[in-house]
């Protein structure tokens, strides 16, 4: 594909809608797809703020947290990861709803939680915590 440039997988819906929004030719149409756009845009930044503030919390303090949200460490501690991110999705964002796909590619932050040995019921604890304000 010459002069098209390579799009990351959880770029593509926004992506679709920005080229959606070039070729409308009715300005209702591209006030809807621009809505759509806000919408998706907003909630992929709801879900990214979510995951740091359960980082936040979780962890004692400032530089591990900053650790555990910018590395991408190597999964040994499978168990306690299936748990997390499935607690996560049923209390926080189902990625299996359309709206909500992006929290799948969040889910390294709770990788390196588990790598950092940070108990399950502390993460469990956390998440409960910062989705309490998600449903006010």
């Amino acid at each position: 594909m010459a002069g098209k440039e390579a799009v990351a997988q959880c770029d593509v819906p926004v992506t679709i809608l920005e080229n959606r929004i070039k070729a409308a030719k009715d300005p209702e149409e591209m006030a809807k797809l621009q809505k759509d756009l806000d919408q998706l845009l907003e909630t992929r930044e709801l879900i990214r703020q979510t995951v740091q503030q359960i980082v936040r919390l979780a962890m004692d303090s400032e530089e591990q947290a900053e650790r555990v949200l910018t590395t991408n460490q190597r999964l040994t501690e499978r168990e306690n990861y299936y748990a997390v991110v499935e607690y996560f999705r049923v209390h926080c964002f189902d990625w299996h709803k359309r709206e909500y796909e992006y929290a799948r590619h969040q889910l390294s932050a709770f990788v390196n939680l588990c790598e950092e040995r940070v108990p399950l019921a502390r993460i469990k604890e956390t998440i409960d915590q910062v989705s309490e304000k998600l449903k006010k």
